[in-house]
Formats: structure tokens, sequence, C-alpha cells
């Protein structure tokens, strides 16, 4: 059979020295773009309070107090903070921080590919489209939030653990991006733990001392600046909340009420982790590759599919089993899941009419990935843009007393200066005239019930007299008491 030959602009476009660009130059253009748009990487409540350590760390920097204590690893804000003297934003420090890191990871995914499976074709057009536009990943490398850092990291390590076995290379690479990763989500280390072991059996195999000698002395450098700004706090990890909630009886449950309030989802947690491997979402083509994967099961006893089947299993075990579900949590072990399958999606380009139309197949699921990702990425602009309409809403009332939920950490980081009273840290049954109180009751209500948010706003109605001073279409509305209601 005729081999077939790849258009010249694709060959010129696919050369090593091009690749690095393609990979590094849409995600930015891509936050450049959203910039325009008015989305600055910001959403919810997670994303303000990296902002907040990160702008802590840099006027620690310059010679102000200690930052505290943070809940989450360090090393996002802290790599974050030194993009944001470069730009001069801690905002766009962050957010550049996540574009980078998605560029880097996609690349480390294409060389982990091309030094397993170096004969195969199309292995930067694989990365490009189900890699760098997957729409959840994607969507990671958008935002500020540290997932995707630490997927880079993930990537990085495992690329350095297969170039070690195979050519017998440095192993101090495995454990010093092991690190990194896990000083960005703890979670990382299930993950990383199985290549963690067998680097250090390798270790010990060809008598490299030397070798663990320097990546535990590179590795204790990337822990300063966790010891420097946690000392307080070390063991913070072993304490998380859902973390000590962890059982197998969540393997079959969809709905749960913890710290978060009520929670129910579609599927049980046990089928949801799957979704790195079949959701449109992560991988459109995940079943049939899956399908080819049954079919071809000899493949799995080779060296690489079993060590990253066995970290990945390990992973999503963990994820089941913890009252939470998150497609950004899953996203952590999505450049696994993509070396995984790799081989099965180049057994399918060897069916004669695919390989034929590689291009316009490619081409057609280009255009589904921006669809699905337009899709993923909704929710988190439409938030962005209502922050930013309630921040409007409510600046002509600052320095008063403020009593809210859900968008408070949102006013703090974009600048807004109340008496921050947080509904949801506390019982409170003493308010003042001229207090404000910012809520959305029918939001809250379902996921909330009987749980202070909810306790407290039916507290205020109860006891005191409101009037409405603003109201957003979304359904938000800003209230002032006016006085304690008699008995």
């Amino acid at each position: 059979m005729r081999k077939t030959k790849l258009p010249l602009k694709f060959r010129k476009i696919t050369k090593p020295s091009n690749l690095n660009i393609v990979f590094i130059a849409i995600p930015l253009l891509g936050i450049l773009i959203l910039r325009f748009l008015n989305f600055d990487g910001l959403y919810g409540q997670d994303s303000y309070e990296y902002l907040r350590y990160t702008k802590a760390i840099q006027s620690y920097l310059l010679g102000g107090e200690h930052p505290g204590t943070f809940f989450w690893p360090i090393l996002y804000p802290c790599i974050a903070a030194f993009f944001g003297f470069i730009f001069g934003s801690a905002t766009f420090g962050l957010q550049f921080l996540s574009s980078i890191s998605l560029s880097i990871g996609c690349i480390y995914i294409l060389k982990t590919i091309q030094l397993l499976y170096p004969k195969q074709q199309y292995p930067f057009l694989y990365v490009l489209v189900f890699g760098l536009f997957c729409p959840f990943f994607f969507k990671m490398g958008l935002i500020v939030m540290s997932d995707v850092t630490a997927a880079m990291w993930i990537a990085i390590c495992f690329y350095y653990f297969f170039k070690s076995h195979k050519q017998q290379t440095s192993l101090v690479p495995v454990f010093l991006f092991a690190t990194c990763a896990l000083i960005t989500r703890y979670a990382s280390l299930m993950i990383t733990f199985p290549v963690i072991c067998y680097a250090l059996y390798l270790a010990i195999q060809r008598k490299a001392i030397k070798q663990v000698i320097y990546a535990i002395l590179l590795s204790s450098l990337v822990f300063i600046p966790f010891l420097v700004l946690q000392w307080n706090a070390l063991f913070e990890a072993t304490s998380n909340y859902f973390l000590k909630l962890w059982s197998p009886s969540y393997f079959f449950k969809s709905s749960y009420t913890t710290q978060d309030g009520f929670q129910s989802y579609p599927f049980p947690n046990g089928l949801y982790v799957l979704y790195v491997i079949f959701h449109p979402g992560f991988i459109f083509i995940g079943v049939p590759l899956l399908f080819v994967a049954l079919k071809n099961y000899k493949k799995q006893i080779e060296f690489p599919q079993k060590i990253l089947g066995i970290c990945i299993a390990l992973y999503l075990i963990f994820l089941a089993g913890i009252p939470f579900q998150n497609p950004r949590i899953l996203g952590l072990v999505f450049s696994l899941v993509l070396v995984f399958l790799y081989p099965y999606f180049s057994i399918l380009l060897k069916i004669h009419w695919i390989k034929k139309y590689a291009l316009p197949f490619a081409g057609l699921a280009f255009a589904l990935q921006l669809l699905f990702w337009m899709r993923t990425f909704s929710p988190i602009y439409k938030r962005t843009l209502l922050e930013k309409e309630i921040v409007s809403m409510v600046a002509p009332y600052q320095g008063k007393t403020l009593y809210s939920f859900d968008v408070d950490l949102s006013l703090q980081g974009r600048g807004m200066h109340f008496n921050y009273k947080n509904l949801y840290l506390e019982r409170y049954t003493d308010f003042n005239t001229k207090d404000l109180v910012l809520f959305y009751p029918e939001k809250f209500e379902v996921q909330w019930k009987n749980k202070n948010p909810i306790k407290n706003w039916n507290y205020i109605k109860e006891h005191y007299q409101l009037k409405t001073l603003k109201e957003d279409v979304s359904g938000w509305k800003l209230y002032e008491i006016i006085t304690k209601k008699e008995n």
C-alpha cells in the first residue's frame, strides 16, 4: 500500500522547532481575547483566595508582614507572585501562569508520546486537538486556578520517568517535579506515588545513590517557600475536611450533605470519575478508543500502559471515595489519560478510510471541541460578568457593614471596602441599623437548607425590617436593615 504523505504546509507546521510556538501562542492569544471581552480569569471563591494570597506574598517580599497560612499548597501563588511583579498585575500573573502551564503541559505530553511511540503518525495533531483544545483542559488554562499547573508538573515528571526507564538517564527530575506537583496540589501525590516508588527501585538497582541525594537536595529547595510561609500549618493537608470523609461508600452515592451543603449529581462517584476517559468535556472519542483498547488487550502488558494504568486507577479510586465532584480535580490526571489512549488512537488511524481523511476529521474534531468548550466555559464567563455587575451595584455603599455569602470574596478581590460578615462562617443574632445584606435566597435554599446561610437569612427576615436598595437582574438583592421588629 502506498504510504500517505502529509501536506507540505502541515509538515512545515509540525517541525519540532514550530510545535512549541503553537502550543504557547494559542493559550496566550486566548487570554488576551478574553481580557478584551472583560474576562480576567477570576470567578467563584477559590480564584479570589489565590489572588489575595499572591498579593500577600508580594507584599511580604517587599518588606511587609508575613502573609500567614494558606489552605492550599503555595507553589502556584508563589510563582504567580513572581509573574505579577513582571507584568505589574497579580491577576494577570496568575492567569498567565495557568496559560503557560497548559502550554508546557501539552509540550511534555507530546514529548512523552514521541518518546514512547516514535514511529507513529500524527502525535502533534492528537495532542493539539485532544490535549490543548480539550474543553475542560483549555478552560483550566484560562482561569485563575492551580489545577493545570499541577497537571503540568505531573506531565513533566512522567516524561522524565519514562525517559530514564528507556534511556537510563538521571532520575533526579522525576523526584523534583513530583515534589513541584505536590506543593501545587496535594492530591497529585496519589498520581505520582507509583512512579516515585519505581524510581527509587531503579535508583537502588542502578546503585545511583548520588541521584537520590541530589533529588533530596533539589526537592528541599522547592519546599523552602512552603516551610517559610506555612510553618504554623505544616500538616494542614492531613486535616482536610473532605479527606477525613473518604469512604468506599461514596463510590455508589450521587448525593450527600457536607460542609458545602447538600449536593446532588446525575451519576454516582464511581461512574463520575470515568468522565476523564469518556466525557466530551475531556475526550469525546474516549469510548471508541476504549473499545480499541479492549480488542488490543495485549497492549496492556507493555510497561508504559501498566504504569499509566496503575497511576490513573489509583487517583480515580481516591477521588471516587470523596463526597465531591468537580472536573477540575479530574484534570490533574488527564495528561496521563492522553498518553495512555494514544496507542489506540494510532491503531484507529491505520483504518484506511480514517487515514485517508485524517485532516478533515481533525477539522471536524476541532470544531466539536470548540463547541464543547463554549458550553463548559459559558457559566464561568457569565459568573465573572455577574460578579462585576454586583461590584458596580454595591460600590456606592462602601464603608458600611455588609452581610453576605458566596460573592463576598469577589467583592474583596475587586477592591470593595466593607466591614465583611460572612453568613456561612457563624450564626448572627445582633444586627445594627444601616447594616447591609447582600443575598440571593432562592439560589441557596436547597443546597444550604438548615445551614448557616439560610438560617441567618431567615433570622434577619423574621426579626428585622429590610429595605431593598438595589437588585441585579440575576436575582441578587442589596438590602438595608431599617429597624428591629417588635415582638
